[in-house]
């Protein structure tokens, strides 16, 4: 499967434009390094909306990846499902606005050349756990939370 490619993140989020498709581990290098098998397969899907009018992109993320234990350090499957979404400022005087109104703004700068997977990986990675560990009671290493 060849990658996404690159969009241009403004003009695709006033157009309205939806882009899907599948990553695979090898694809995604950063997120690879992280996991105990390469057969981890990313379903994505991003779409071009105006919210709170602003331009933005909503992102959908679905994966089944394979971390290790910090507890017993054997590995478990972590299922990811995010939906995020990302308003795309025009500049970062426009992002420096955005942020004043709102320290906790998750933004984009638009980029005319955005890596869609890089994108998707960066989401990826922000919602691992820092620590992974086996859900509760799961666990072989015998701790209890």
């Amino acid at each position: 499967m060849s990658a996404p490619g690159y969009l241009d993140a403004l003009s695709f989020a006033r157009s309205g434009a939806s882009l899907e498709g599948e990553l695979r581990a090898d694809q995604l290098p950063r997120l690879q390094s992280n996991l105990t098998s390469d057969d981890a397969a990313v379903q994505y899907r991003i779409v071009g909306i105006v919210e709170a009018g602003r331009p933005a992109l909503s992102l959908w993320i679905e994966a089944d990846v394979r971390l290790t234990c910090q507890r017993c350090l054997e590995p478990f499957r972590q299922r990811v499902e995010l939906e995020n979404v990302l308003p795309v400022a025009r500049d970062e005087a426009e992002l420096a606005r955005w942020e004043t109104d709102d320290p906790l703004v998750d933004a984009l700068v638009a980029d005319d050349r955005l890596d869609v997977a890089s994108l998707v990986e960066d989401e990826i990675l922000l919602s691992l756990p820092v620590a992974p560990r086996h859900p509760e009671g799961e666990c072989g290493a015998g701790f209890q939370a």
